[in-house]
């Protein structure tokens, strides 16, 4: 062994090294930026259906909250709308409050209905259709709950 070995040695590890590191942060930036992107399209989505539901006169959260809510795909809302469990939830949600024998249906809230409508046309439009048929079915009018 020459005393020429020594520096060639040590000079690979600091280039193995540096390599290393140069892949960890490259790995680093591109989950970041798939982040970022993701994040930016949540926001859109959600100030999108924030101004619909402003603009249809309904009251809206923030679009903050509604982005922590609904992701970018529109969570729970867009899952399966057509199942026959969500069904059951969206008349629960417009029948008149009481559980047991005392839960009636009642003729249910416009606004409530159009909200939901309004996050499946942002969020999954291609599931609208099917909602809008499943309305033809219910007896809505304008009232309050």
């Amino acid at each position: 062994m020459t005393t020429g070995d020594a520096p060639d040695r040590k000079r690979r590890w600091i280039y193995l090294t540096a390599g290393a590191l140069l892949v960890v942060f490259a790995l680093i930036g591109l989950f970041t930026f798939g982040e970022i992107r993701q994040d930016t399209q949540t926001q859109a989505k959600a100030q999108q259906l924030h101004d619909n539901l402003i603009a249809a006169g309904l009251p809206a959260p923030e679009p903050r909250i509604i982005a922590n809510s609904l992701g970018a795909d529109g969570g729970a809302v867009c899952q399966d709308p057509d199942s026959p469990l969500i069904r059951a939830r969206y008349q629960a949600a417009i029948s008149n409050g009481a559980s047991g024998p005392g839960q009636r249906p009642v003729i249910g809230s416009n606004d409530s209905v159009q909200a939901v409508a309004q996050t499946l046309a942002v969020y999954c439009p291609d599931r609208l259709p099917a909602y809008l048929d499943h309305l033809g079915t219910l007896k809505l009018d304008d009232t309050t709950k």
